[in-house]
């Protein structure tokens, strides 16, 4: 039985052997190689975008006015880390023929966004909501929502300095989720590179995700290594959270037994040891990342459960006398909302929570915000949007601080890099904050009167230079970035009376990075 079998695993290659010849040799006589458009179909059907890219692109050097391969190429580069703005061109060459299904202008929206051409990607947006479904138009005017803050994000960047760790860390694969001590002695990652514990490509084309580690040597990281067993296996493992102090690493499996679940390693003798699942009362739910306080006597950690906001919501739970963690709470509507919030990281100072979420004043995406515990009357302050170029118009999922804070750690694409997700090292080259983001709504005294043609003026009375910010259609939702001084701030509505008041943007001490204002306008007699 054993030889019959042999025979016919021989025949089998053979016959495959002789249909890769007869392709080669109609390749060679047709000018090119042979492209089957259902390959493609079923790269881009696994998520194998990448793979489904290159063979798409071939395709189009074929008929460059297909369009569905326009359409498959720029989606591709929309769900790949390369430079997304790329799939800019395929999504306007379909809408200025007229053709392709409604959705196109939504995802030339997403393009324009990821090229920080806000206005474009707002009238790409509001197209789109011509055609949509009502229950599609809500994350349009999510989407334009995000849009406003970006605007305003982008014209005060903060001033940092990116330095990538260059290839003795990164690889030309995904390099992400990096969280360092804060004295830097340690850094541990995810990556989805070749020579992990499983060399078999997954079905999206990439490898298992493993988690590395790398030091500090005469000032620069060394060259990045496995962690290995017994935390790494041959399927897919990510490091979701450290500990300031780097005594616990927070991990998230992907295995047959175990999805949706968070467990902890702690670093004994310079080594991470067994992973060791949380309790019922943390996995209980779909659980995606986690954070132990430097006490270990606190975690904080994302999961999808009954009872949560929408999404993804943050909770927190305490350690019993025992050792197990009681019954976590919701961290509640302050730093929870009815969009996805992750990646929650707990400062060494015990007050401080770093946190991804795509709700609250995000500019695309997953950004990454902060928020203060007051211990005193147990509340949290609203969560602020840690800026410009920290958070991009893409997802920005965590962020680790060095020491008081003055480099970082974080993952992103971006020029001077690899070719995918790098660790990149950010460095604070001031601490100041220079703007307050001031948002709210504008209101009228007729709740059915139209709020399209509404136009707010800032006018800071010093240096006597204008502002102009345009409230969100529909909604009366604005924002407006205003750097510290007095304003004369007016606004202005089809209908309306003109409604002006002074608004004092304060600056250190009493400094706030955020306010919540709202304005009513009074029709006109």
């Amino acid at each position: 039985m054993t030889q019959t079998i042999r025979n016919i695993v021989r025949l089998l290659k053979s016959l495959l052997l002789v249909a890769i010849m007869n392709c080669f040799t109609f390749a060679q006589k047709s000018g090119g190689p042979f492209l089957d458009p259902r390959e493609a179909n079923e790269h881009f059907e696994h998520h194998n975008y990448l793979t489904a890219l290159r063979s798409y692109k071939e395709l189009l050097k074929r008929d460059p006015d297909d369009i569905d391969y326009n359409y498959k190429v720029a989606l591709c580069y929309l769900n790949t880390h390369l430079d997304k703005t790329q799939a800019i061109q395929y999504l306007e060459k379909i809408t200025k023929k007229g053709k392709g299904d409604n959705e196109v202008w939504f995802y030339l929206g997403n393009a324009y966004q990821y090229a920080n051409r806000f206005d474009d990607a707002i009238k790409a947006y509001s197209t789109f909501k011509e055609k949509a479904a009502k229950k599609d138009i809500q994350r349009a005017d999510r989407a334009i929502e995000t849009c406003y803050n970006g605007k305003q994000f982008v014209k005060f960047p903060l001033n940092v300095t990116f330095e990538n760790l260059g290839k003795d860390v990164n690889s030309e694969f995904s390099d992400y989720y990096p969280f360092a001590t804060q004295n830097e002695s340690f850094l541990v990652f995810t990556s989805r590179r070749k020579g992990g514990k499983s060399n078999v490509l997954e079905m999206d084309g990439l490898y298992p995700s493993d988690i590395y580690v790398t030091t500090i040597k005469d000032g620069n990281w060394i060259k990045a290594t496995n962690i290995g067993g017994p935390v790494n296996t041959p399927f897919d493992e990510q490091t979701v959270g450290l500990s300031p102090d780097g005594s616990s690493m927070t991990v998230y499996i992907d295995h047959i037994d175990s999805l949706g679940n968070i467990y902890i390693s702690n670093y004994l003798n310079g080594k991470f040891q067994k992973l060791s699942k949380l309790n019922n009362n943390v996995n209980s739910g779909f659980e995606t990342s986690g954070c132990v306080s430097d006490n270990g006597q606190i975690i904080f950690f994302a999961s999808e459960r009954s009872g949560g906001l929408g999404g993804t919501d943050l909770y927190m739970a305490k350690k019993l006398p025992n050792g197990q963690w009681a019954i976590p709470q919701n961290l509640g509507k302050t730093i929870n909302t009815q969009y996805n919030e992750d990646f929650p990281h707990f400062s060494e100072d015990g007050q401080t929570l770093y946190f991804a979420s795509q709700g609250h004043s995000s500019m695309g995406g997953f950004d990454i915000f902060k928020s203060v515990y007051n211990s005193e009357n147990n509340t949290w302050t609203e969560p602020k949007n840690l800026g410009y170029p920290i958070n991009t118009s893409d997802d920005n999922y965590t962020i680790s601080f060095t020491e008081k804070e003055r480099s970082a750690y974080v993952s992103i694409s971006r020029e001077g890099g690899m070719g995918d997700l790098d660790i990149w090292r950010m460095r604070f080259n001031d601490s100041d904050q220079r703007y307050t983001l001031v948002s709210g709504y504008v209101n009228s005294s007729d709740s059915l009167a139209p709020k399209n043609d509404l136009l707010i003026t800032a006018i800071n009375l010093s240096t006597k230079e204008e502002f102009r910010f345009t409230p969100i259609p529909k909604s009366g939702k604005f924002v407006m970035a205003l750097e510290p001084g007095r304003y004369s701030v007016s606004v202005e509505g089809k209908g309306f009376s003109t409604l002006t008041e002074n608004i004092t943007i304060l600056d250190k001490g009493s400094f706030q990075p955020e306010i919540r204002k709202n304005f009513l306008l009074i029709k006109t007699p």
